[in-house]
């Protein structure tokens, strides 16, 4: 028993450090402390709003990812109930406003989802450039292992055509994914690539049924590239969630069950697995979806 109050300490330190990346600024600090940060997004709140509660969970597990990015994203909030000056000033109406900052100046906006997975994606498009050049092997590696799909180039040079269509692709799609790539052919012949594009699928989602990585085949067209990525990306059953409905086009077969790649991703993959055992060949180009159910 007499743990017991330990574990509860422990618990309750947990939970402040998991919501403390997102910032809290006042009227007395805001001006000083939002020029710290290249780009914020700032979310003005009352704590008695309905819309605002309901936001607060996602907002902070969108911090917590975008805190630790390359170039790191800060996650502001104001309650405008005390820190009135400053609400007043960015013309603050109603609850939540989401507000974007780059270098300490209100950019624009934001009009963008509000799930957690959806304000990442908006975000990284805001922050650098829409693919990261790699300088090295440990950054490769990073990339190649994050938990989500990850378009990755390596190229011969700057000059490679291939390498200004890869360009493009990753301006008009970089909200939706992320996107790096290399020109140092020592690095690239580490990884066995020259001149190639390829998709990475997070570890989660390796199964017997396909590879993990799929290398671009194709000519240095950016249709040509778009339409491989979208038919490619997902692999033969890809999860989907309410920040990437759009990327699965009709016709669809949608399985319905709990994912939870945390608690049970185990029991996950299982049905994921089953249902890629299902897909013939012949149905591998047509994206199946399973959606998770909350």
């Amino acid at each position: 028993m007499a743990k017991t109050p330990l574990l509860l300490l422990c618990a309750v330190f947990v939970a402040l450090v998991a919501a403390d990346d997102v910032v809290v600024l006042t009227d007395a600090n805001f001006e000083s402390a939002i020029a710290d940060y290249g780009v914020a997004l700032v979310k003005f709140y009352a704590p008695w709003c309905g819309h605002c509660k309901k936001l607060a969970p996602e907002f902070e597990r969108a911090s917590s990812v975008l805190a630790s990015d390359d170039p790191p994203v800060a996650l502001v909030k104001v309650d405008c109930t005390t820190e009135t000056k400053i609400c007043q000033k960015h013309g603050v109406s109603g609850y939540p406003t989401l507000k974007i900052f780059r270098g300490g100046e209100l950019a624009e906006d934001y009009n963008g989802p509000r799930d957690a997975d959806g304000i990442v994606k908006v975000m990284r498009s805001k922050a650098g450039p829409s693919s990261k050049q790699l300088m090295t092997e440990a950054q490769v590696e990073a990339y190649m292992n994050k938990e989500e799909n990850v378009i990755l180039g390596f190229f011969d040079s700057e000059d490679s055509e291939l390498l200004k269509q890869f360009k493009k692709l990753a301006d008009a799609l970089s909200e939706d994914f992320r996107f790096a790539h290399s020109v140092d052919k020592d690095i690239n012949a580490k990884f066995s690539y020259s001149e190639d594009v390829v998709i990475v699928r997070p570890k989660k989602m390796a199964n017997k049924f396909e590879e993990s990585t799929v290398k671009y085949s194709g000519e240095a067209s950016l249709h040509k590239m778009k339409t491989w990525l979208h038919d490619n990306v997902h692999g033969l059953a890809g999860q989907r969630t309410t920040s990437n409905l759009e990327q699965f086009k009709q016709p669809l077969v949608v399985a319905y069950y709990d994912v939870d790649y945390v608690k049970n991703a185990k029991g996950t993959n299982y049905w994921r697995n089953r249902s890629g055992a299902c897909l013939s060949p012949s149905l591998s180009r047509r994206p199946y979806a399973y959606v998770m159910t909350n």
